[in-house]
């Protein structure tokens, strides 16, 4: 880009044409969301780009380009903000002067449903309003900012501030936004609250910001209209907020007059005169949101599981024992040993990780650095102990081989979590080989932490440990070829986790009985709310998934156990007879464990069972198919049993007397493996998408009843 600019500022045309062109998307939906629609978008936007052209053999650094365009961008929006109050208040009536209307408009109106957008976005557009100018053109460089358009450098560059009083700003902007999206809440409640209603109706005179405290003051204190807001903090909620179109005419007409009037950027009128002709054809509502496949921006704020899709597979890993036939490849890959760029390129408008950050980690880092992205920390306990709640950890690609615990012992609270994640689209792997057999690669203790995009493998101790963590979110974790169980959660108060979008297979011990190694367990602990989501457990030397010594009731959702308990590393004296699913509690726990639209298959014991357990497992929707074991065994607990699919498994049932069971295949006639769409399991076991969810395929979905068994779709 840095050849781009210079060519265009030495009189290129051609260069001109093609460096305006590409920069105008980016200014536009600066001005646009900074001016949050007004009519006077298109005349700023204008003025924006004839100020950069008429300026730009005057700049002399070409590798600031973005951040000074969009300085010139912000400038113009303050000039258009200055402008319109001067002339509203000179029509103005001295008397009448406390009673110029604020740029929040009628609270009713703010509250009409945008159908061009997400509910989320929709909100957070609607609650702008709210904020000050200066606010405003802070939320139009964040917006950008999480699009992976702008780095945290340049917004700070464009506001003329330091990287840390950005930061600062940036947290207050979102704290009012949080605010504003929760009397917005309320009074969208049906039916509403009289009184908010009346507080809103008696703001005559009233400055929006007192007005704002005022409500948000009643919501909080009000039981029915507090019942309506769920407080989240911004950075939870998954937004894909529509990227604002150009006007065609603008974009048609750029590169014709750039290329005019190049050789002569003094004067600009004509050009002026041009541009305004060609934006007089276009109405007034042409520059709408647009939204579709290709003009969505996925903004992804804190761990969503949303905001958040895994990449593509990268390069192989080192061949290894023979997997379940058609097993997936390694979910992200191996990463490339190769150093990460310190300043990488915008590549795209979403990524798999964060697309910026407030401290960065990577392999050639030192602890000594300030850690940012030019100089990252060496260690990820380095980067968490700087970070407060609000702030996001980014690593970076490659290597890490930690000689010691990685300890993760920070906290976030409910309205600003700490993110941990891969940096955009680079492949963090750490290896764990250095780590003694009796430790741990990652311990993680503490709550309101997302951890994302990360990659945990050859360790000889356990991989990953949560103890008592709560409002946890773990996505898109990949942790195989360890001695250990994948990943455990344990300890009194271990509550409302999350496990998300996450692989955890062939992990086993070698030289011995193969160490019934888990993929995914939660034991000695408890705590209510935990859920897990999407994940894959396979070919580990014990079971899936074991839920056996927790106290309180674990969620499992749309998740797939298989090839379990099979010796697939040529062990002698392998014990193998790993179930999918151990659904049960230890002796004297009563647990409600449930399982929906999640399958087991070719494990070498059971596809779901209660372990002996007497608790009241709740099991619907689900499948087990070709299990060494019964499909399902339920003989000592009071198991709710409906809709659930077994075929081919030893035998398909095997239930006590207190089990309850309706409409489940077993319960009904002429089930057999002929109505399987397909029992080849390649597409199941097939890579992730982009977006982190399962992959779609009708492996064992059934022509008979598809409301019978799970369904293996994103």
């Amino acid at each position: 880009m840095t050849g781009l600019v210079d060519a265009a500022r030495s009189g290129d045309a051609d260069a001109r044409a093609a460096l305006f062109g590409a920069y105008l998307p980016l200014v536009y939906n600066v001005v646009g969301r900074g001016l949050h629609g007004h009519a006077d978008v298109d005349d700023v936007v204008q003025e924006t780009m004839l100020r950069a052209m008429r300026a730009l053999p005057e700049l002399r650094e070409p590798e600031r380009f973005r951040s000074w365009i969009v300085a010139i961008a912000i400038r113009q929006m303050h000039d258009h903000r200055r402008r319109n109050k001067a002339a509203l208040a000179r029509h103005t009536q001295v008397a009448d002067a406390t009673d110029v209307p604020d740029p929040v408009g009628d609270l009713a109106e703010l509250a009409v449903d945008r159908q061009t957008l997400s509910r989320a976005g929709s909100d957070l557009l609607e609650a702008s309003q709210w904020l000050s100018d200066e606010q405003r053109r802070t939320l139009a460089l964040w917006w950008q900012e999480t699009a992976g358009q702008l780095t945290r450098a340049e917004v700070a560059e464009a506001l003329h501030l330091s990287v840390p009083h950005t930061a600062v700003r940036i947290q207050r902007m979102k704290a009012k936004l949080e605010v504003a999206v929760g009397v917005l809440a309320a009074w969208r409640a049906r039916p509403r609250c009289a009184e908010l209603e009346s507080l809103a109706g008696s703001r005559r005179g009233l400055p929006e910001g007192r007005l704002l405290t005022r409500l948000d003051r009643h919501v909080t204190q009000c039981p029915r209209c507090g019942a309506a807001v769920a407080r989240r903090s911004i950075d939870d909620l998954p937004i894909r907020i529509g990227a604002l179109a150009v006007p065609a005419a603008l974009v048609a007409a750029i590169p014709g007059l750039v290329g005019r009037h190049a050789a002569a950027p003094g004067p600009v009128s004509s050009l002026l005169g041009t541009l305004h002709h060609a934006l007089a054809r276009i109405s007034a509502k042409s520059a709408t949101v647009a939204v579709g496949a290709t003009a969505t921006l996925a903004v992804v704020i804190g761990v969503t599981v949303h905001q958040l899709p895994p990449h593509s597979h990268g390069t192989e890993a080192a061949p290894g024992p023979v997997r379940t036939a058609g097993a997936p490849h390694q979910p992200g890959g191996r990463a490339s040993s190769g150093t990460p760029s310190a300043t990488p390129t915008t590549a795209s408008r979403s990524y798999s990780g964060v697309a910026t950050a407030d401290y960065y980690v990577a392999p050639t880092g030192d602890d000594t650095n300030p850690g940012t992205l030019a100089r990252p920390f060496a260690t990820l306990p380095r980067a968490v102990a700087e970070a407060r709640p609000g702030q996001t950890v980014a690593v970076r690609g490659g290597t890490y081989r930690p000689a010691t615990t990685i300890a993760l012992t920070s906290s976030g609270t409910a309205g600003h979590r700490i993110t941990v994640s891969n940096y955009r689209d680079e492949k963090p792997v750490f290896d764990g080989s250095g780590i003694p057999a009796t430790g741990t690669v990652i311990a993680q203790s503490g709550g309101h932490v997302t951890v994302q995009g990360i990659e945990i493998v050859d360790s000889p101790g356990h991989p990953y440990v949560c103890t008592s963590c709560h409002d946890d979110v773990l996505a898109r974790i990949a942790v195989h070829g360890n001695a250990q169980t994948a990943l455990v959660l344990h300890g009194a108060g271990t509550r409302d986790n999350l496990v998300l979008d996450s692989d955890f297979y062939d992990n086993h011990e070698t030289g011995s009985t193969g160490g019934h190694v888990n993929g995914l367990v939660f034991n000695d602990g408890s705590g209510g709310g935990n859920r897990v989501r999407g994940c894959r457990m396979y070919d580990n030397s014990g079971d899936g998934v074991d839920l056996s010594g927790f106290g309180d009731a674990v969620t499992v959702e749309h998740s797939w156990a298989f090839g379990n308990g099979v010796n697939r590393w040529g062990i002698a004296t392998f014990s193998g007879g790993g179930s999918g699913f151990k659904l049960g509690g230890d002796a004297g726990l009563r647990v409600a464990h449930v399982a929906t639209d999640s399958a087991a298959w070719d494990n070498a014991g059971f596809g779901f069972t209660e372990t002996g357990g007497a608790g009241t497992p709740r099991l619907t929707n689900d499948t087990a198919y070709r299990n060494g074991a019964a499909g399902f065994a339920f003989v000592h607990s009071a198991a709710v049993l409906r809709r659930d699919l077994a075929l081919a498994n030893h035998p398909d049932d095997w239930l006590g007397a207190l089990a309850r069971h309706t409409g489940n295949s077993w319960d009904l006639s002429g089930w057999t493996t002929a109505v399987l769409h397909t029992a080849d399991a390649d597409s199941a076991t097939a890579a992730r998408g982009r977006d982190g969810q399962l992959p779609g395929t009708s492996f064992l979905g059934n022509s008979k009843d598809p409301s019978i068994g799970a369904v293996l779709t994103s």
